[in-house]
Formats: C-alpha cells, sequence, structure tokens
C-alpha cells in the first residue's frame, strides 16, 4: 500500500504517479481504485502541522535559596512532546529540579533551591513531532545574594495556608504580594499555572489583599497544591505551598419532616401532605398510593421537598412519600382518613339587641362526636336609608376581625368569633345597622358548614359625627345663608338640624347661643332679623330619637351683603424645610370672587400676603426649616373682604437631606477588615449644606436566630431572612467628614457577614439611610 506522509503535494501529481503504475501494470480497474483510495485520503485526513512553542520560558532573576518555575507549552500535529535542557545537557534524575507535563502540551521545569551557583544558568525548551525542524527555546536564570536584594523586588508577606472547603462553597487561598514596579501573580495548582481567564470560578484579588485567590463553587478537582508567584521587572519570588482538600459530602437521604400517622378530613374537604426529605446529594421526593400507583414522575419530581394536595376527600386512603438519591431510597407512609364533618347549629337566635351589641344563641346539632368549639361569624350587611354608607377603611375591616375587636372602642363591621358555649355577645356594633350571623360547629376532623343566616338591625344612638362642611355668607344687611352636608354616622333617622348662632366672643357658652331649626331633609336655612354690619358665630348639630350630635365646626359670618364667605377644606402640606403649600376650596358668595387673603406668623410677628387672582392654591416661600407655622386665609370680592378662617397649623420639614447616599461598593480587605465606598445625596435633595456622613453595621450572624435543625445542618449559609428585623439590633456607628467618600471599617471578626448603610447630614440632623451593602469578611490565615 502506498502512503503519502505529506499532504502538500498537489493531487494531480499523485494521480498521475498512480496512471504511470498502472499502464505498467495493464490494470485499468487498479487505476480508478487508486486514485479514489488517493482522493478520499487526502480531502478526509487532517493536515500535519509542525511544532510550535504557544508559551515560552522567561528569564527570571530569583534570590538565592529560592524557588523558580519556567513554563513552556508546544502545540503541533501531532501533538509535540517537549523536551527540557540546562545549559545544554538533558536532566535526568536530579534532586534539585523536577518536570511535569501534561497531555495538552504544557509543561513546567521546576528548581527546588537555587544557590548562587546557578547563576546564569540557561533553561531551554524544545519541541519536536517530525513534520518540520524543532523549535527550541531559551531563558536565563540570574541569581542574587540575599544581601544584594534591590528595593522593590517582589515579596510575598502572606503566605497559602492549608484550607478545606466543602464542595460547591467559596475557598479563599490567602496570599499578599508586594513589589515596585507592582507585582503580577500567578498561581500553580501540582505545579501547574491556572488560566484565570478560561475559568470563570476563579478570580484573584487587586486591592486590600493583592494576589489572593478565590475559588467559587469548589469541585473535587480543585484540590491540589497551590503556590502563587509574584514577578515584576526586578524579578520573581516564590510563597510556600499549602494543600486546598475539597470535602464532598455523602449523606443518604433522610425524613426532616416527620409524617403523622394518620390525618383525618372531613368528607368533601380539602388537606395538604407535606414531605420533605435532604441529603447529600439532594434526593426527589414523589407521592405514590398503596395500590403503587406512582402520583409524580420520578425522574422529574420535585427536589427536597414535595407537597400532595388532596380535594374532595371522600374516603379513608393511604399514601406514601418516596425520596430517591444515588445514595439510596426512603419511604414513608400515611393514612387519610375521611369522616363526616358536624352539621350547622340549630335554632339560631338573636336578642337582647341595643345599638352597639347583640347576643347569639342556638342549640347543638346531632353528632356522634363531641364538639369542640363553635365559630359565630357576623358582617354588616347594610345600612339604612338614613345611615350613610361606611368609608373604604370601615369595608375593609369585613374581610377578617379577631374576637378582640369586641373589647375595643372601634366599631365593628364584620368578623369571626371562637366560643365553647351555646351563646355569645357580641359587641361593638355599629348603631342603626343590620348585621347577618350564622353560626359553624368545629368537630374533631373539621369545620361543617354554616348555618343558614340569621338577621338582626341594633337600635338607634344619637348620632356620632356632626354635620359636614358648614358654610355661611350675607344675604342682606339682616339675614344669613347656612348651608351644610349630613352627618357621616347618623346612627338613626335624622329629624332635624339646630343651627346655633351668636353675634357675641366665639367662646360664649353653647347654651347662650340663640337657635334656628331646620328640617332633616333640608341642608340650608336662612336666619334673619340680624344685626347689620355684625360678625357671627355659627355651628350646626343634628339630631335623631336618641339626642343631638356634636356641633360642627365654626363659621364666621358677617351681615354685609356681597361680602363671600369663609374658604372650606382649608389645608396645609410642608413642600420642604423652606416651603409649605396652601390648599383650599372657594366659599360661598353672591359677587365673584377676585382674590385672598393669607396671614401667618413669622419672627417679626403675623404677615400678610394678598393674592389677586381667585386660584386656590398657593406655595408659601422663604419659611425657616423645622419650624411651626400658622395660617388663615379669607376672600375678597369687589365688595369687600370675607371672615377670615380658624387657624391651621403646620411645621416645615428640617434641614436635613431628603435623599440617601448610593453605596458603589464594598468588598473586604481582609479577615478583619471591609472597604464602603460611596457616592453622596442627589445635589438637588441635599438640603442644605453636607457636614458628615454616618456609617452604620452590624454583624448579621448577631442578628440571625440559630437554625433548630441538627449542627451539621448546611441550610444557614450566607443567606439571610430580609424581612428579618433589625431596628433592635445594636449597631456601630463611625461618622466622617462630608469630604470622605470612602471608608475601611476594621477590628472586625473574620468570615463573619456584614450589613452597612450610610446616611448624609446638614446642620439640623441626618437624612434617610441608604440601601443596605451586606459584605463578609475574608477567612483568617
Amino acid at each position: 500500500m502506498i502512503q503519502f506522509r505529506n499532504t502538500t503535494y498537489s493531487m494531480n501529481r499523485i494521480a498521475r504517479h498512480l496512471r504511470n503504475v498502472a499502464r505498467r501494470k495493464g490494470s485499468l480497474l487498479l487505476i480508478l481504485f487508486m486514485i479514489n483510495t488517493v482522493l478520499i485520503t487526502g480531502t478526509t485526513g487532517k493536515e500535519d502541522d509542525p511544532a510550535r512553542l504557544v508559551v515560552r520560558p522567561d528569564s527570571s532573576t530569583v534570590v538565592d535559596e529560592s524557588k523558580i518555575s519556567f513554563f513552556c507549552r508546544a502545540d503541533g500535529n501531532p501533538l509535540p512532546s517537549v523536551i527540557w535542557r540546562v545549559n545544554g545537557k538533558s536532566i535526568s534524575d536530579h534532586n534539585r529540579i523536577s518536570i511535569k507535563s501534561l497531555s495538552t502540551g504544557l509543561s513546567t521545569l521546576r528548581f527546588e533551591r537555587v544557590s548562587v551557583d546557578d547563576n546564569a544558568t540557561v533553561v531551554s525548551c524544545s519541541a519536536d513531532n517530525g513534520v518540520a525542524n524543532p523549535v527550541v527555546a531559551e531563558a536565563s536564570l540570574t541569581v542574587i545574594p540575599r544581601d544584594k536584594v534591590p528595593t522593590g523586588f517582589p515579596q510575598i508577606e502572606l503566605h497559602p495556608s492549608l484550607k478545606s472547603v466543602e464542595q460547591g462553597k467559596t475557598a479563599y487561598v490567602s496570599c499578599r504580594v508586594r513589589g515596585d514596579p507592582r507585582a503580577k501573580v500567578l498561581w500553580l495548582r501540582d505545579l501547574i499555572p491556572l488560566d484565570i481567564r478560561q475559568d470563570g470560578r476563579y478570580s484573584v484579588s487587586t486591592i486590600g489583599n493583592p494576589g489572593a485567590l478565590m475559588i467559587q463553587h469548589a469541585r473535587e478537582e480543585d484540590q491540589g497544591k497551590y503556590e502563587c508567584i509574584a514577578r515584576n521587572s526586578l524579578g520573581v519570588a516564590h510563597s510556600k505551598a499549602a494543600n486546598l482538600y475539597v470535602k464532598v459530602r455523602r449523606v443518604p437521604p433522610y425524613f426532616s419532616y416527620k409524617l403523622e400517622r394518620q390525618y383525618v378530613v372531613g368528607i368533601g374537604g380539602n388537606i395538604n401532605l407535606t414531605c420533605v426529605a435532604v441529603g447529600y446529594p439532594m434526593p426527589r421526593v414523589f407521592w405514590k398510593k398503596t395500590d403503587l400507583m406512582v402520583l409524580d414522575d420520578p425522574s422529574t419530581a420535585p427536589i427536597g421537598k414535595n407537597v400532595l394536595t388532596l380535594t374532595h376527600v371522600e374516603s379513608t386512603e393511604n399514601f406514601t412519600c418516596v425520596a430517591v438519591s444515588a445514595l439510596g431510597n426512603i419511604e414513608a407512609t400515611t393514612t387519610v382518613i375521611a369522616k363526616e364533618l358536624p352539621p350547622p347549629p340549630l335554632n339560631i337566635v338573636v336578642s337582647s339587641v341595643t345599638s352597639g351589641s347583640v347576643v347569639v344563641s342556638w342549640k347543638p346539632p346531632r353528632y356522634n362526636e363531641a364538639i369542640n368549639k363553635y365559630l359565630v361569624t357576623y358582617k354588616l350587611k347594610s345600612l339604612t336609608e338614613d345611615n350613610e354608607l361606611f368609608t373604604k377603611e370601615e369595608e375593609d375591616q369585613k374581610e377578617q376581625e379577631t374576637s378582640d375587636n369586641r373589647h375595643s372602642n372601634k366599631k365593628s363591621t364584620g368578623g369571626t368569633v371562637e366560643t365553647l358555649e351555646n351563646s355569645l355577645l357580641i359587641e361593638n356594633l355599629n348603631p342603626f345597622a343590620t348585621y347577618e350571623f350564622t353560626v359553624q360547629s368545629v368537630g374533631p376532623v373539621g369545620t361543617g358548614l354554616e348555618s343558614l343566616p340569621v338577621e338582626a338591625q341594633t337600635k338607634s344612638s344619637k348620632p356620632e359625627t356632626s354635620p359636614k362642611d358648614p358654610q355661611a355668607r350675607s344675604l342682606n344687611r339682616d339675614s344669613i345663608l347656612v348651608m351644610w352636608k349630613p352627618s357621616e354616622k347618623p346612627n338613626g333617622v335624622i329629624t332635624g338640624y339646630k343651627v346655633y348662632y351668636t353675634n357675641d366672643v366665639a367662646t360664649t357658652p353653647l347654651r347662650q347661643w340663640r337657635r334656628h331649626d331646620a328640617k332633616s331633609d333640608e341642608f340650608m336655612t336662612t336666619i334673619s332679623g340680624l344685626e347689620p354690619d355684625s360678625r357671627y358665630f355659627v355651628k350646626v348639630a343634628a339630631h335623631n330619637s336618641e339626642g343631638d350630635s356634636p356641633v360642627s365646626s365654626l363659621v364666621t359670618v358677617s351681615t354685609r351683603p356681597g361680602i363671600p364667605g369663609q374658604p372650606i377644606m382649608f389645608k396645609a402640606f410642608a413642600q420642604d424645610s423652606r416651603r409649605i403649600e396652601l390648599n383650599w376650596h372657594a366659599p360661598l358668595h353672591s359677587s365673584p370672587i377676585v382674590g385672598y387673603t393669607i396671614r401667618f406668623n413669622t419672627t417679626d410677628g403675623e404677615k400678610e400676603l394678598t393674592l389677586t387672582s381667585p386660584s386656590e392654591k398657593h406655595i408659601v416661600t422663604g419659611l425657616h426649616p423645622d419650624k411651626y407655622y400658622y395660617f388663615r386665609i379669607a376672600a375678597y370680592s369687589d365688595r369687600g373682604q370675607g371672615e377670615f378662617t380658624e387657624p391651621i397649623i403646620q411645621k416645615t420639614i428640617a434641614s436635613i437631606p431628603l435623599s440617601a447616599p448610593t453605596i458603589l461598593s464594598g468588598a473586604a480587605t481582609s479577615s478583619k477588615s471591609i472597604e464602603i465606598r460611596w457616592k453622596g445625596p442627589e445635589q438637588k435633595k441635599l438640603n442644605g449644606v453636607l457636614t458628615a456622613y454616618r456609617i452604620s453595621f452590624f454583624r448579621l450572624e448577631d442578628a440571625i436566630k440559630p437554625s433548630h435543625g441538627s449542627e451539621d445542618s448546611d441550610e444557614y449559609d450566607e443567606e439571610y431572612d430580609e424581612g428579618f428585623p433589625t431596628d433592635s439590633i445594636e449597631k456601630i456607628v463611625v461618622v466622617v467628614p462630608s469630604d470622605v467618600t470612602s471608608y475601611v471599617l476594621s477590628d472586625l471578626l473574620p468570615y463573619s457577614t456584614y450589613e452597612v448603610t450610610v446616611a448624609a447630614s446638614t446642620m439640623d440632623g441626618y437624612g434617610p439611610e441608604s440601601a443596605s451593602r451586606v459584605v463578609k469578611t475574608l477567612e483568617d490565615g
């Protein structure tokens, strides 16, 4: 058989050669066979590639009595072998020099201990695969005495130490280097360089502890002897070697949540069966019935936990939970027993009805087992037409209220109450309201159906709230118009309104005021026979069969025609440390309103602002931070100015930052220190001149309650409950000047997790805390 080693020959030359051979042999069939063989071989075979060196040894300067490693990597097809020589001689059985090579073509030559006599040694690596000439690269070794080490020569300040890490966890291999120029760091595992760029699990620190190696999600192949090498233009330094051991946990599956021997559920009811198993590796968990019917696909079943939901249970059945891993399988069986639920109580009666309470009573049902307790549910069905519906907040109370509501002062719109007796007093109900009541029996197997609902209406009581938003304006020189809105909680049928008025001082006892009565369906009235050009004070009250409501807020009005009444709905809102926004609604008026007058207190007394438009909003500026202000407002028309409102009070915001700093980074710089960097609050929200930053931090391990599991549990590992309350944790506080935006927290505990926040301060105090940053210190070593 003819073989062609060098495929650089042209296929045409090969074909011509074969034809000549075939002619001499006289066989056309041989021609075709040989040409076809060459074409197939030539088109499918991989071309040979001459040897080349992709990594060449570097000339190095080292200190006497230290180690040095040279690296060489060859490539080509076929893959060439690497041959090392020292001063042109092959290496054999040398107690100071060793070689380690990989099948990938990478090779390391190691001098375990150099001496001054090794100075000017020439090291060479060559590669040859027989395709072309061998390739050779050389490097020189310079050895300097220890007493002549130049300044800036690389030094290993912290050597790697023996470490043990659990598989899947993060390993930290210590190494801290120094040099000037700054030394670059290379890591070896079992004499072979680590390619940090090829594996994202590996990273080398450049700050804090420059040179340290971090290996995330440790694997078995990460185990080995580690060294770090520091190199700069002055020379090379090797660290001591240290072993990293990766522990592979192997724990057969076991149940961490014990199933009960049996569960009892009412016929037609629902139940959840929870099965939890752990181990290493974590097992898959699935359910099956006793008749071997598998309820989950074991190959895709959930890992660790499986909740079986049974709905509309009609009969008693057995269920088995199975946990399976590569280390074995376990089973646990439980029985779900279906029993009849207790029927509802009989003869539900509501009695002893008052304006705020009722008594609900009943007779026990006929049931073969004991009744454990009763559940009485009540809810507000409707209010009478004369009672206004509740606000949204009160409606939301219907969803869930506990029995404690019976003993509070807050009126209840609904809830569920437990009792062991055959009757129950329900209090704090709304007066003059219709409620719906049902009762359920609770037995050993669960809660039965509700009884048919029974309705009852509470009795009336005097109105709880006064008429809303009273207003008044002058009609002419001796009469005024008064308006209001009905009471929100009349607690019965309103039979009329009482309008009290006086032109004496506002503090005059109400019994000395004159009274004007209005009908229940009227929300305005006219009061005549008043003194011209006089100021009157007005209050309104509603009354029903049980009594009068509280009187409304005070209204001031003048008997001057064309003069507007008082603005209503007057409110104030602090915008920031120097501005307060005022809002109001226009008052009753007969002549068009052309503007408003605002009065408020200042350090120089009362100040007056005149608004020349009928706008119903104004922002008062130029105020002082963290100070209370009183405001009054009056409307005016072309006929004159009306009465001022009663004063309202509002406080400006203190001159503290309105936003928090932003933490830019947080990193461990050693086993006992963390560096935090941040930027200040937004410029437009500084609200003053920054004076300082406050750094607050605490150790999260001190805030987390220990697990109730076994001591060997690994469920707790840098995972913290975000909802855990940390307000009660004692925090350590550091204050730094306002021009500082980074700080190193020191004297911390090794391999501990800390939560850090930053707040900014002005002369008036600190603003909000930043979002927290969680950082873990390095391991000690």
